[in-house]
């Protein structure tokens, strides 16, 4: 019986490749046969809310231990990075001299409607934002009875007429505001829902769920206070506050996860929601959901196309150099070894289908393939290699590849060689084996 379903398909196989194959090229990137052949090999799934980047690399980012402390020159560039890829709005710090004088750059080249202060409950702090000209403001609270041993005896009704007073006054001086409930999924709904509610009242337009710890859930059926989902639905249906976010940290590793679930858990009960990530995922301990994954699930899943994604990978390398970070090999959409390439078998199946092991182009997210010759490499991905060199086809039973290839085994079983070949070295093996390089 199986036999006779696989004759019926291999039709069906042939033409699925055929087209596919036909949208796809080894060579270059036609942005709109992959648009084509996404929409082929990935159907997006339906999403009716429209999410908004809430970037927090420029607060929580630059809170992560051990990096270098940003001058004012950097925080404008990649504010206007940001604001290139189509982030909508950025959440700053405004405490330290560096921070003021950054706000004034970012100010003078018109960023002023992305920016929203960083705010403790208090109206120093919102005066600090008046002061520097800001349009809104994030007003941060623990919310949790765990985050509240730091005020033993204080009465939970002064801990919420604090942060109460401080929406109040930003808002009677026209400030758009943001309310960050600190450990809400460590959180008791009883008190946070009256909370909510105060604020809402107050004038607050978004409540910030913070998984301050990481310890959210993702899945729709775990229950208040850590599941995600149940939590959204729940500030929905309980509560007067317009609009919610998630500011998901990455304890478990599961930052992305949860911050995707809260996408999905809006979708249908809101016209927007708020996401608070930071590019790389830089934040405090182990940070926060990553922007450029939380927009490539969103481009890839839901074929939201809204933002720009050709400066993601120059974005990254420059976050990396001005801020001493190590950026990891293997980081997802951004890291050197993304697409980069080494054994014969994914050699041989991009060469023939890139979509085999890249499951979107390199140029799409300003990357490039690279084709990386060593031990694992076969004649496929020395050919490969050689042809990028020389800039055209080279036949497979050229002699002189056939000597290549040899060589370039020897190279490594002989001399039980560890490393790879480098662009340099690889040259000069090419000229031994008679090409003109």
């Amino acid at each position: 019986m199986w036999k006779q379903e696989l004759r019926a398909l291999e039709e069906e196989r042939r033409r699925v490749l055929e087209r596919i194959m036909g949208l796809s090229s080894f060579e270059g990137f036609d942005a709109e046969k992959w648009e084509e052949l996404k929409r082929l090999v990935y159907e997006p799934l339906p999403l009716s809310v429209d999410v908004i980047i809430d970037d927090t690399t420029l607060r929580e980012g630059f809170q992560m231990a051990g990096l270098l402390n940003p001058r004012p020159e950097e925080y404008l560039r990649i504010a206007m990075m940001l604001r290139e890829i189509g982030i909508e709005r950025l959440e700053i710090m405004m405490y330290t001299k560096t921070d003021r004088e950054a706000i004034k750059l970012m100010k003078n080249e018109g960023l002023t409607p992305l920016l929203a202060g960083w705010c403790r409950a208090n109206r120093a702090d919102i005066d600090m934002a008046l002061e520097l000209d800001l349009q809104q403001v994030g007003i941060s609270h623990p919310v949790s009875y765990i985050h509240f041993s730091k005020w033993p005896d204080i009465p939970l009704e002064d801990l919420v007429n604090r942060v109460v007073d401080a929406v109040t006054y930003a808002r009677e001086h026209g400030l758009r505001v943001f309310v960050h409930g600190e450990d809400s999924t460590r959180a008791d709904w009883r008190f946070e829902r009256i909370f909510i509610n105060a604020v809402a009242e107050a004038g607050a337009e978004v409540y910030r769920i913070c998984d301050t710890v990481g310890c959210g859930v993702s899945d729709p059926r775990a229950p208040l206070p850590r599941g995600i989902p149940e939590k959204i639905r729940r500030i929905k249906a309980e509560t007067k506050i317009p609009y919610v976010e998630i500011h998901a940290h990455d304890d478990l590793g599961n930052a992305v996860e949860n911050t995707m679930a809260a996408i999905k858990a809006a979708d249908g009960l809101y016209d927007k929601v708020y996401v608070s990530t930071t590019f790389l995922g830089l934040g405090d301990r182990a940070g926060n959901a990553e922007t450029e994954k939380i927009i490539m699930n969103c481009y890839m899943h839901y074929d939201v196309r809204k933002w720009n994604l050709k400066p993601l990978r120059e974005l990254a390398v420059y976050i990396a150099s001005a801020l001493g970070y190590h950026l990891p090999i293997n980081k997802a959409i951004v890291g050197d070894g993304v697409f980069a390439h080494e054994s014969g078998i994914h050699l041989h199946g991009i060469s023939k289908l890139p979509l085999t092991y890249e499951p979107f182009p390199p140029e799409l997210v300003g990357q490039r393939r690279s084709i990386v010759i060593g031990r694992r490499s076969g004649k496929h991905g020395i050919k490969l290699k050689l042809e990028e060199i020389l800039g055209r086809k080279v036949d497979e039973n050229d002699p002189r590849l056939m000597n290549l290839v040899e060589m370039i085994t020897n190279e490594f079983s002989a001399r039980e060689r560890r490393y790879p070949i480098g662009e340099q070295e690889f040259r000069l093996f090419a000229k031994r084996a008679g090409f003109e390089v």
